[in-house]
């Protein structure tokens, strides 16, 4: 179980960051094997879900809300939404 758990946690990290939770469990399958698919494939959602609209990303749009209170984002590019954040 503990490598299940490092495998979730690599994969989840990654999707969060980089905002491609299908890409990184992708990643997972192809890395840890598909018997792990189910518990990869939520720990990519989750990490997707509650990273907001942030990314490492700078360059990326958001192409679709998170959760209707970010609707106001949409196409907007990450780095533009945090230095806006930064500015008091």
């Amino acid at each position: 179980p503990v490598a299940l758990l490092a495998a979730m946690g690599f994969v989840g990290v990654f999707a969060g960051a980089a905002n491609t939770p299908l890409a990184c469990l992708f990643m997972g399958l192809e890395l840890f094997g598909t018997h792990a698919g189910i518990y990869l494939g939520v720990s990519c959602v989750v990490a997707y879900l509650f990273s907001g609209h942030s990314g490492i990303y700078t360059a990326q749009r958001v192409g679709q809300a998170k959760h209707p209170l970010l609707g106001r984002h949409l196409g907007r590019r990450l780095g533009e939404l945090h230095a806006a954040a930064k500015q008091p």
